[in-house]
């Protein structure tokens, strides 16, 4: 079908299009196969650190500061890995996506304690539903959906605001609306970030430096990631009531 033609830092390159799809589609899979693998390991953490909970391994008295240090460890690691995302290589980024998914693990085994099981599989189900059909949508299309980032970066600083006041209002009607505007941010945000993750391979596709696309593929991991997370907690917010 033809060549793609990128000329990049004074040297050209030439790649076909099948090639380029092909690159594109191995990258976009990677960061979801990370992402999964990301998943997986928190559910397995949450699970046996919920175990150790229910079965008195770990005390009240120590459960509180794990889960204080799990916290500030978890926006340390999503700081540096911020940071450093285009200084580091790519397997130390891997090892500190992993390092996170164990944290959020820790963290959000308290799910387990505040709603039921049904409820918990029910939106676990529902997200995987949901993230799907926007991941696909977020790949075919040829719209550049990047576009909207401002407008959702907005969403998010209202979520969080919204956050902090309810904690003093303790509001029914306003944890309601939080979860409704954290749904529909976070759907958007599925097909925005595999759109965006698609447009950054065919941006590097023709550097000299490899290495990039894998940094891409690990960062794009930890942002499907931590939209699938957020998805799943709004949805089982608004699914379930704290016991």
């Amino acid at each position: 079908m033809g060549n793609v033609n990128l000329e990049e830092n004074n040297y050209r390159t030439y790649m076909s299009y099948e090639d380029l799809q092909s690159l594109v589609t191995s990258k976009v899979r990677g960061s979801i196969l990370w992402m999964v693998l990301g998943l997986i390991i928190t559910g397995v953490t949450g699970f046996f650190f919920l175990n150790a909970v229910s079965n008195g391994i770990i005390s009240n008295e120590i459960f509180g500061p794990i889960m204080i240090g799990a916290i500030v460890l978890e926006f340390v690691t999503v700081i540096a890995f911020t940071a450093l995302t285009y200084k580091s290589s790519a397997g130390a980024l891997r090892v500190m996506f992993l390092i996170y998914s164990v944290l959020n693990g820790v963290t959000l085994s308290t799910l387990g304690l505040a709603y039921g099981l049904d409820l918990v599989v029910i939106a676990f189900a529902s997200t995987v539903v949901l993230f799907t059909v926007l991941a696909i949508y977020g790949y075919c299309t040829k719209e550049d959906l990047t576009k909207y980032t401002s407008l959702l970066t907005v969403g998010i600083i209202s979520l969080i605001i919204m956050s902090i006041i309810n904690i003093f209002l303790r509001s029914d009607g306003l944890m309601l609306i939080t979860s409704i505007i954290g749904v529909i941010v976070f759907i958007i945000f599925i097909a925005v970030d595999v759109n965006r993750i698609k447009s950054n391979v065919i941006a590097y596709a023709m550097q000299e430096d490899a290495s990039i696309l894998d940094k891409i593929e690990i960062h794009g991991a930890l942002q499907l990631y931590l939209d699938f997370v957020n998805l799943f907690i709004y949805i089982l917010r608004l699914l379930g009531r704290r016991r």
